[in-house]
């Protein structure tokens, strides 16, 4: 049997040019590493996320650095340091990651969606609903995969710059970003009390009586309290912040227990275990506003992606209104 090995001292000089630029490309493996260093900021964490030995990790960011001729990151301490050059190739990790969806993406379209990754990210408090429209969409295409990232307005903002997923959701959108943005459904806040507070045996309550009790409040930036703020200069008020707290669950807690009274999306009580927790008839309440459907206008929508959002538009919509009427 002939063998096809092919080595430079045998290859014609196209061949020979082909493997050289090949032996200087970066594998998957390495700029799945980068990708992970970048977003985890840590060797160790990078290696319990991949489930590879520490050593092992190290051993192929070097490889990789003296492939490129760059130094990608420094160690300071307990601290990693991403460099420039890093970060180009962390942006062109992130283009190659999306490649190959796409790639997947139009495989499954000649399979009938028989495959593919859809990637969500979402603000915690959509975390409440979007499972209820994932469900029967998983349920029609079963051999799909499902990547739902769950984070603050922050968090989620940061992935959208980076272009990561195919859609988000926000209830305030970024709108210095480059967006397509898609009205979903209302999303109403109204005010919480513990089920002993003397104010919910009261019919009628002013917004200028809820000035007096303290409030626990979501952090700043996030988009419920951005709808707080803007509700409160609109009507010339000011609460007494007692205690911030980035979870709804949490808050949800505190305020049972008695700490105090919050304010927070009607979606985060219409799927709580939690008991004790009242909602107050308070004058002008409740804050209404919408949550939006949302991605990067450069993205280029899979099939699968686009199927999402015409299910989501067409049948998800309702699927979520009936839920909530039962």
């Amino acid at each position: 049997m002939s063998s096809i090995k092919t080595d430079f001292r045998r290859a014609s000089a196209p061949q020979a040019q082909l493997l050289a630029a090949n032996a200087r490309l970066p594998s998957m493996r390495q700029l799945s590493l980068l990708k992970a260093l970048v977003e985890l900021k840590s060797i160790s964490r990078v290696a319990e996320h991949e489930h590879i030995a520490q050593p092992s990790v190290s051993i192929q960011l070097k490889k990789l650095s003296e492939l490129l001729g760059a130094e990608l990151y420094e160690v300071q301490g307990r601290k990693v340091e991403i460099t420039e050059a890093g970060q180009v190739i962390y942006q062109a990790a992130l283009e190659v990651e999306a490649s190959m969806d796409r790639m997947h993406s139009k495989l499954a379209a000649l399979q009938g969606l028989q495959a593919g990754t859809l990637r969500l990210a979402v603000v915690s408090t959509a975390q409440y609903f979007m499972p209820l429209m994932l469900g029967p969409f998983y349920r029609r295409y079963p051999n799909i995969d499902v990547q739902l990232t769950i984070g603050n307005r922050e968090e989620v903002i940061g992935r959208l710059q980076q272009n990561k997923d195919d859609f988000y959701m926000f209830s305030h959108c970024p709108e210095e970003l480059d967006i397509v943005k898609e009205p979903l459904m209302d999303n109403s806040l109204v005010v919480l009390a513990p089920a002993e507070h003397e104010l919910t045996r009261q019919t009628h309550i002013s917004l200028q009586r809820l000035q007096h009790y303290p409030f626990i409040m979501r952090e700043r930036g996030s988009g419920t309290r951005r709808s707080i703020e803007l509700f409160c200069q609109q009507h010339g008020i000011q609460l007494k912040e007692r205690m911030t707290i980035e979870s709804n669950e949490a808050i949800k807690q505190a305020v049972a227990s008695g700490l105090g009274l919050s304010i927070l999306s009607r979606h985060t009580l219409d799927y709580t275990n939690i008991k004790g927790l009242v909602r107050l008839k308070v004058d002008e309440f409740p804050i209404t506003s919408e949550w939006y459907l949302v991605h990067k206008k450069k993205r280029k929508l899979s099939m699968l992606a686009k199927t999402f959002h015409d299910f989501i538009q067409l049948e998800g919509k309702g699927v979520l209104a009936d839920k909530m009427n039962t």
